[in-house]
Parts: structure tokens; C-alpha cells; sequence
């Protein structure tokens, strides 16, 4: 139990020591994995639209690449492409259904629910997330593979709000009460309820439940005892900030002047150009060619005026030695 825990952050000061780090080592090896973890970096600390920047390049030069085609479908969630996601993370698991222990299905379900509630605010009030079979209910394989997803998407989701989030708190929660521990499952349901503030009433009575419990094993009589007495025992109620932690150098302020966000020249750093600098470079060019040409057109103009003018010239003095002639 000790070791389940969700982190609210990520370790800023580290994220920032790394990026620093990747810039160096891509300046001396043109690696795409190097710069994909540079991505992945960017996007835990916020920087979504400079990830998606390069991470859409790196899917188009290596489409087979399972960590660049998973971060992509990541960073497309983030920055509110759910559809794009969806297709992105469901091509991922055809190149490696076995990644993150086998959970990415938990995050195509939930990605559908997200479409889903796009255009139906109310459709988690007749439907779940998971929509689990009885069978998964009772596996142990499908909870582990939840506590993966959870894991891994509880940074990304403040303490706010959150249907999705919370229905899988519930998920997470009923198992744990069926088959471990009702009061860590009470805690469970608390992070619904209380962190992702949900309203939905069967959450109040699955916690009411779990304390009725609790109250009912407080004391238990216990036989072949020498006075046949009765032992009370104390059953410890477990705090949903148990569970909740923030990582050193979560607080930190990243100095992204020490920083390259650039993902242009990051990926310039593999020799690649995006359709931004290919564009910028032929307006560049036209430019140039444009301010080259200028001169020429102005010193064009100066002899087309020289020579009119000789013209002219020859003209009036044509004209004047005729009607000289003509005089005399």
C-alpha cells in the first residue's frame, strides 16, 4: 500500500538540468531520440505547442517509431485534439500492443468518453469510462494496468473538476473494496469526490459504506482467548492525501532562458526543416532577389532617359541646320 502514490507535478528543476543536457548531446549527435525526449520534456513542463511542433515531424520522417507515435497522441490530448489523438494512440498500439503493461486500451476509453462528452455533457451520468465487463472487475491485471494510466495522467490533471478522472478514481476504488481494503478504497472515492470534485451520489454512498465498515470491525470478538473477552481493535482510516505527493522541484520556476523552445532550430539540429523555415526561407529568397533587382530597374530607367534625350538632341539640331539652309 505504501508505495501507491500520485504525483501533482513533475520535478521542474530536473526537467530543466535534462533539456539543458539533450540540447548539448544533439549538438554533437543528430539522434531523433535524443530530440523525441526532448519533446516528451517539453510537454511536462508545458511547453504542448513547441512539442507538437516536433513531434509531428518526427512521426512524418519515422512513422514506425512506437515512443514518438505515443508521445504525439499524448501531446495532440494535451493540446485538446482528442480525434487526432485517438487515431494517433490507436496506431501506437498496433505497432507495440504490449507497451505501459498493456494499458494504452484504458486510454483510447478514455478518449472516446472525452469525444463523447464533447458533444454530450451528461454522458458519463448513464455511462463509464471503462464500461468493464464483470470479468475485468475481478482482474487483477486490468487494475494494475488502471493504476498505470492513473499514474501517468495525474500530473496532467489539477485538482479541478474532472468526470473522467474521477470515474476512474471510482473504478480503482471498487475494486480495492471488493478484493483488499475498504478504507483505502474510501480513499479512493475521496479523490473523486473531494480532489476532482464530483457531485454524483453514488460516490457519497460507496464512502458512507466503506465507514459503516469501519465502524462495524472497530471491535471483534475473538475466541480461545483466556477471559473469552472481547479485544478491541482500532481500524486506522487512510486519508486520500496519502496518496498524493508532490516531487522535489515541483515549486521550481524553470529559467527557460537556459533554455532552447525553439523547435525549429531544435530540429535543425537533425538537419530537418518544417514547412514554417521552408516557407521563410522562399519569402526570404524572394525578397532578396526582389531587392537585387531593384537597382537594376532604376539604372535601366536612367539609360532609357539618356537616350531620349540624345534623341531630342539630335533632333533640334537636325531641325535647326535644315531651317538654317532653307534661309540662306
Amino acid at each position: 500500500m505504501d508505495q501507491i502514490r500520485f504525483n501533482q507535478s513533475f520535478d521542474k528543476r530536473s526537467l530543466e538540468t535534462q533539456l539543458i543536457a539533450l540540447e548539448q548531446k544533439l549538438k554533437k549527435k543528430a539522434d531523433f531520440k535524443l530530440l523525441s525526449d526532448y519533446g516528451l520534456h517539453f510537454v511536462q513542463a508545458g511547453k504542448v505547442k513547441e512539442a507538437l511542433v516536433i513531434f509531428e515531424k518526427l512521426a512524418e520522417l519515422y512513422p514506425n517509431e512506437y515512443s514518438i507515435i505515443a508521445n504525439l497522441g499524448t501531446t495532440y490530448e494535451l493540446s485538446g485534439q482528442n480525434e487526432k489523438a485517438l487515431e494517433t494512440i490507436r496506431k501506437g498500439i498496433e505497432i507495440n500492443p504490449n507497451s505501459h503493461g498493456g494499458s494504452e486500451w484504458i486510454h483510447v476509453k478514455i478518449l472516446e468518453a472525452k469525444i463523447a462528452l464533447a458533444k454530450d455533457p451528461n454522458y458519463l451520468n448513464n455511462h463509464s469510462v471503462l464500461n468493464l465487463s464483470s470479468k475485468q472487475k475481478q482482474s487483477k491485471k486490468t487494475f494494475d494496468q488502471l493504476y498505470i494510466q492513473l499514474q501517468e495522467r495525474f500530473p496532467f490533471s489539477p485538482k479541478e473538476a474532472n468526470p473522467i478522472m474521477a470515474d476512474l478514481f471510482v473504478n480503482l476504488g471498487d475494486y480495492y473494496f471488493e478484493t483488499i481494503s475498504f478504507e483505502h478504497a474510501k480513499a479512493f472515492y475521496q479523490l473523486a469526490q473531494i480532489y476532482y470534485k464530483s457531485d454524483r451520489k453514488d460516490i457519497i454512498k460507496k464512502i458512507e459504506q466503506a465507514r459503516k465498515l469501519r465502524e462495524d470491525y472497530a471491535t471483534k470478538s475473538m475466541s480461545g482467548t483466556p477471559s473469552g473477552g472481547v479485544i478491541i481493535e482500532k481500524i486506522q482510516g487512510v486519508p486520500y492525501q496519502n496518496y498524493v505527493f508532490n516531487p522535489p522541484g515541483s515549486d521550481y520556476s524553470i529559467d527557460w532562458s537556459k533554455v532552447e523552445t525553439n523547435p525549429e532550430k531544435l530540429l535543425s539540429y537533425l538537419g530537418i526543416e518544417t514547412e514554417k523555415v521552408k516557407s521563410e526561407t522562399k519569402t526570404e529568397k524572394v525578397a532578396s532577389k526582389e531587392r537585387t533587382s531593384k537597382p537594376k530597374k532604376k539604372s535601366d530607367n536612367s539609360m532609357l532617359w539618356i537616350g531620349l534625350t540624345l534623341v531630342l538632341l539630335i533632333i533640334s539640331i537636325f531641325t535647326y541646320f535644315k531651317a538654317k539652309k532653307k534661309k540662306h
